[in-house]
């Protein structure tokens, strides 16, 4: 596409790195490989779905790899040259047709130990058998993907998908063989550490991933941060979990919540022994370990005597190693934790600032750090941490990555004016760097608050509260909004409470006031998701009111700013419009009735727990782990309602867990016509669609899949409202966060005062991929680190055909409307009101479903839809019109 559009043309850098040229004569053949472990003479057939007995740790893709790793180097190096690339699962892809011994497939004994095979027919521990058989499918060559690119083939065919996939590991192999890793990432210390704390350390890394993109293949580089466990002695390390520093403190009771905590922590984290080499896998931990009794004899005595160690604190815990069937207890002193091993639970709240800290770099401390990892500039050999000029793979394959990170030419998209008060005659306020204020201005459409009432379960004392609401009532005064002193309060105990407080506060409110609160506002400690989460179920669903909860620690220091910040939200609440933006693309729609949808799918667990424990905007989806599929996941969808796109009515569903297509959205799609034909009395005549973050992988099934619901839901309420005028044209816009294209700068002075660049700033070429009409909008100023563009594919475009000014322009004028905040955001409003609706789809629930964010079960029952879908309430009819949610 050409950057003749709308808007200033601006030269920046990526983190795209171009492949020189495809593996054009080398085609690669498919192995799957299949292991047997041998452990006390016992054979295990591990596969990735199946696993029994003590051979599961072969399900781990790194013990895997280390498996056919050592297949390749020792046991028959001569047969696997050139060398072969492993997916880590089972597929095995080789640069040449393997002569093995059974034609098509062939057995290997893998010896695992540097120490020989012993004699004898039986297989003993350590081997480990591989079973390799090719695969019946054509051999993997390059053309497909270099017609891809070269836009002589429009499609991304299987045969192209296969190929970028085996252009990945081909990248990947060497530095995630050399590297701790999670296959997408590889982290080492030589690119960054940093002590954490609790046994704790932050390693920086590097994220790969190949992408085509018109007329060349990239490789997209990233900086990547992960937790690691501190290598070194686990006594040292357990009481770095503990904060405490006497060694004492681990002579610990097993029913004591420090041993629990130290046994949640370790479990399944691998250690070195001190005494004898060895690396064993922590099962659980033994209290008074030195005289736990074995065999007729102690552990402190059999280290004593068959060891000559005698122990220094026999009292304090032990490890608990090997299987159930051949258990092993080893004292603390003797363990230390072992090297690279990825710390993979939710990291605890006290490390997330330093996380923050560490993982933000601006925008050129980070491309100095990525272009460090490429070249010659970073381990003390000399040689770059991805070292692709001596990467075997690549070498076999004959690639090579250029150093440079690739320039791109995109555009700086004017900035939308916001309107206040009163739309036509207000004079605009224009944003500067992603943000402006409200001081001297007054809501578009102000409402009015007079029956309100207060919960309190802080241990704010009530001159506090009357300060902070005095503050307040000034803040909404200014806004334009009539709000008067609440009519009741009362001070509330727990959330074991919260219902009858609601209804005592809501029957207060009605005896002074004469009728029921149009709000309440609840003051909550800093630490209350039980409390914030029962407040909004009793809002949302029971009474039909809404809900204002702030913390206490917040309101001690209230303020005007923060105060008109809530002033924002209560309006929005209460179905007011707190200003309007307006641009050109804006003002085209405008012509005619018009509808803007956004829709949101997360696994509900994870995002409502995400949300209330994290709340930070831009958030990633979560996903379950694998095998949590007892836990449903909530599709949102929102409809704007008015002839400004500022008001949205929101709709929720309930679905199968880790399924992306939405289920109902037919459904969903035909309720808000409907809706807004009833307020508007005419159907849209266009419908701009967003449909938040679906992958790469998915634009082709799930999201023509979604457009044909779409398209059959208006055909439906066509048909039965009889309707003749003119089907709405509707453009179906995805928008993801989920990637690691960046940008930079080229020169500073080209950039915002954080160092990004400045908020509006669009690229349609350069990254975007050949099969699909893309572009990359970062609509937000900088603040903290390297600011992440949103990406917008195009999958239907009936109302601009393709032409992308106006659709760019109109999604950078959504990102400022959204109704919180006086800053512009990283993705449309509608999108980010959709994903707040879905985060609370938990509110609605019945209790008795025991659905807990914290303790989400694993267990593999069959997946009861209907019963959930049963137990879910919609939200109450009297919040319908009003944005609840903000």
């Amino acid at each position: 596409m050409s950057t003749r559009g709308r808007g200033v043309p601006q030269q920046v850098l990526t983190n795209s790195f171009v492949i020189s040229k495809l593996p054009t004569r080398t085609r690669y053949y498919q192995y799957e490989g299949k292991l047997h472990s041998y452990y006390n003479d016992t054979a295990v057939e591990l596969h990735i779905v199946s696993i029994s007995g003590s051979g599961k740790d072969m399900k781990n893709p790194r013990r895997r790899t280390e498996v056919f790793e050592r297949l390749q180097n020792h046991t028959d190096p001569k047969l696997f040259t050139p060398r072969c690339i492993f997916d880590g699962a089972v597929i095995m892809y080789c640069p040449r047709e393997l002569p093995l011994s059974g034609g098509d497939s062939q057995t290997f004994e893998v010896n695992m130990s540097n120490k020989p095979r012993t004699d004898g027919s039986a297989p003993t521990r350590g081997i480990v058998q591989v079973y390799l058989k090719k695969v019946a499918a054509d051999p993997i060559d390059f053309s497909g993907l270099q017609a891809f690119i070269d836009g002589k083939q429009t499609k991304q065919t299987p045969q192209v998908l296969t190929a970028i996939n085996v252009l990945q590991l081909i990248i990947r192999q060497a530095p995630n063989l050399k590297y701790p890793n999670n296959t997408r990432a590889f982290f080492t210390k030589d690119a960054g550490i940093q002590t954490l704390g609790g046994g704790l350390e932050l390693w920086r890394g590097y994220f790969q991933s190949v992408r085509p993109t018109i007329g060349k293949v990239l490789v997209n580089i990233d900086v990547s941060t992960a937790v690691m466990f501190k290598q070194g002695s686990f006594q040292t390390a357990a009481l770095a979990v503990l904060k405490q520093n006497d060694v004492r403190a681990l002579d610990l009771r097993p029913d004591s919540p420090q041993f629990r905590q130290l046994k949640n922590f370790f479990k399944g984290v691998s250690v070195t022994l001190v005494h004898r080499p060895g690396l064993k896998k922590i099962r659980g931990l033994v209290a008074n370990a030195g005289n736990f009794e074995f065999e007729n004899t102690t552990v402190k005595d059999y280290f004593k005597k068959a060891w000559s160690r005698p122990l220094n604190y026999p009292n304090i815990i032990g490890i608990q190693v090997g299987s159930k069937d051949r258990d092993e207890v080893i004292p603390a002193e003797m363990c230390a934790i072992a090297p690279d091993q990825r710390y993979t639970r939710k990291l605890p709240p006290e490390f997330s600032p330093a996380m923050v800290k560490f993982s933000s770099k601006n925008p050129h401390e980070r491309l100095a750090l990525i272009s460090a990892g490429i070249s010659n500039a970073i381990t003390t050999d000399q040689r770059s941490a991805l070292d692709y000029q001596n990467s075997p793979f690549l070498q076999d394959a004959g690639i090579t990555v250029s150093p440079d990170p690739i320039l791109v030419t995109g555009r700086v998209l004017p900035t939308p004016k916001i309107h206040y008060g009163n739309a036509a005659a207000s004079r605009p306020v224009q944003p500067r760097n992603g943000s402006w204020n409200v001081i001297d201005q007054i809501f578009h459409e102000p409402k009015g608050l007079s029956s309100w009432g207060i919960l309190n379960y802080s241990r704010v004392n009530d001159q506090t509260i009357n300060r902070f609401v005095n503050t307040l009532l000034n803040a909404c005064k200014k806004l334009g909004m009539h709000v008067s002193p609440p009519a009741a309060s009362q001070s509330c105990a727990g959330a074991s409470s919260v219902v009858n407080d609601m209804r005592s506060l809501k029957n207060a409110v009605s005896s002074r006031i004469g009728k029921d609160p149009e709000m309440v506002l609840a003051i909550l400690p800093t630490s209350s998701t039980d409390i914030y989460h029962a407040i909004k179920s009793f809002g949302d669903v029971i009474a039909g009111f809404p809900t204002q909860c702030v913390r206490e620690n917040k309101i001690e220091r209230a303020n005007d700013q923060y105060c008109a910040n809530l002033g924002m939200k209560i309006n929005a609440k209460l179905g007011g419009v707190n200003s309007l933006p307006r641009s050109g693309a804006l003002e085209k729609l405008m012509s005619a009735p018009f509808m803007i949808m956004g829709m949101y799918r997360s696994c509900l667990a994870l995002e409502t727990h995400r949300r209330l424990v994290h709340p930070a905007p831009g958030a990633d989806v979560g996903h379950p782990a694998p095998g949590m599929i007892n836990q449903p996941s909530v599709a949102s969808l929102v409809y704007s309602f008015d002839r400004y796109a500022a008001r949205y009515e929101s709709m929720m569903s309930v679905q199968h867990p880790r399924q992306e297509k939405i289920d109902e959205l037919r459904k969903l799609v035909y309720r808000a016509i409907f809706e807004f034909g009833e307020r508007n009395r005419a159907a849209p005549v266009r419908i701009i669609f967003f449909r938040d973050g679906l992958s790469e992988g998915e634009y082709a099934l799930t999201g023509q899949e979604e457009i044909e619901d779409i398209t059959g839901a208006i055909d439906d309420i066509w048909r039965d409202k009889g309707i003749k005028g003119a089907k709405p044209e509707l453009t179906f816009i995805v928008v993801g966060k989920r990637h690691h294209v960046r940008f930079f700068p080229r020169n500073r002075n080209d950039g915002d005062k954080s160092g990004n660049c400045p908020a509006g700033f669009v690229a349609d070429q350069g990254v975007g991929n050949p099969a699909v009409r893309d572009f990359y909008l970062q609509s937000h100023g900088g603040l903290l680190g390297t600011s992440r563009p949103s990406h917008y594919i195009t999958l239907r475009d009936d109302v601009y055909k393709h032409n992308t000014d106006d659709l760019q322009e109109l999604a950078f004028t959504l990102c400022h409307s959204y109704a919180r905040a006086t800053r512009s955001v990283s993705i449309p409003a509608p999108v980010y009101y959709a994903d707040i609706v879905c985060a609370r789809g938990a509110f609605h629930f019945n209790p008795a479903m025991g659905f807990d964010a914290a303790t989400i079960s694993s267990h593999d029952d069959a997946f009861d839809l209907e019963r959930w879908r049963k137990n879910f309430k919609d939200k109450h009819a009297n919040l319908a019109k009003k944005m609840h949610f903000m």
